[in-house]
């Protein structure tokens, strides 16, 4: 079985009224995921460069952690 991990950013609706897909989700190591997302981010005038880097950032410790634990993430 191919072992992929999918990422996908959601934003938070404020006043505790859930969250909207802002993302697909983006399947690494199938694909480049952290720069899909970086391209996805660069596309929303909203995001600011340093919410950028932070999700970013988070993306990378999330694939990180998972290679290290050879895809079991559970």
């Amino acid at each position: 079985m191919e072992k992929n991990i999918g990422i996908a950013i959601d934003q938070v609706i404020p006043g505790g009224h859930g969250t909207i897909p802002l993302s697909p989700y983006y399947f690494w190591p199938r694909k480049d995921a952290w720069e899909e997302l970086k391209v996805m981010l660069e596309s929303k005038p909203w995001i600011s460069n340093k919410q950028m880097v932070v999700l970013l950032n988070q993306a990378t410790d999330i694939i990180n952690l998972w290679q290290q634990g050879e895809g079991d993430l559970a």
